[in-house]
């Protein structure tokens, strides 16, 4: 009985990652590096001062990070990834009422899937990832980050989401194994308090390194 539990693991593991099998389930992986750029929009009620000024911030973000994905079968490549997202205040639309110092900060992971067409150079795709990441903000409103001095006033936030993020995109066949691609995609982001929520598009660029 061992034996042929066995033989049947080794059959199955044989198909699964057979190399030279087009019909074979699993075609091999890429993963790699992005930067990208993007917009933030959206309004904090909360964030507000006595004077009625709102500190909402909106405007530029930029960042970095990666994904990893397993493609399986002819079209469809499942992974995960994670990036990291900062709007500094000389990017945002108070960048002449909030002081040098301020920002508001991104990270978000998960994981993703989509539906790739691959053709002789150009290779494009489909898809979307899900789940959750945290937003930083800080908002020096008197004084600076420059100096040693404690701040008259400043607020800072955490906000903890859970999101979904469709997106398309492109690889550009470079080699065998490095490709070019770029993506573009617009988050979906969800919370239970009604605060400040990385809503807006964001284009990636990079290499993906392929098996």
């Amino acid at each position: 009985m061992r034996q042929k539990l066995f033989f049947l693991l080794l059959f199955c593991a044989t198909t699964l990652f057979a190399k030279n099998d087009s019909t074979a389930i699993f075609q091999g992986y890429s993963g790699g590096m992005m930067v990208h750029i993007g917009g933030l929009f959206g309004e904090n009620p909360n964030a507000t001062l006595q004077s009625g000024e709102s500190l909402s911030s909106q405007g530029l973000t930029y960042g970095i990070g990666g994904s990893l994905r397993i493609n399986l079968k002819k079209h469809l490549r499942v992974g995960c990834e994670g990036f990291v997202s900062t709007m500094n205040s000389n990017f945002t639309n108070k960048h002449d009422f909030l002081q040098k110092g301020s920002y508001i900060r991104t990270g978000w992971g998960g994981i993703l899937a989509d539906a790739c067409w691959r053709g002789e150079k150009v290779w494009p795709y489909i898809g979307g990832s899900i789940g959750g990441g945290a937003m930083h903000s800080l908002m020096v409103v008197d004084g600076s980050q420059d100096d040693w001095t404690p701040e008259t006033l400043s607020i800072l936030n955490k906000q903890s989401f859970v999101y979904v993020g469709p997106y398309v995109g492109m690889d550009v066949y470079l080699t065998k194994r490095i490709h070019f691609t770029f993506r573009l995609d617009w988050m979906l982001a969800f919370a239970q308090k009604s605060v400040l929520l990385p809503t807006g598009p964001r284009l990636y660029v990079g290499f993906m390194f392929c098996h």
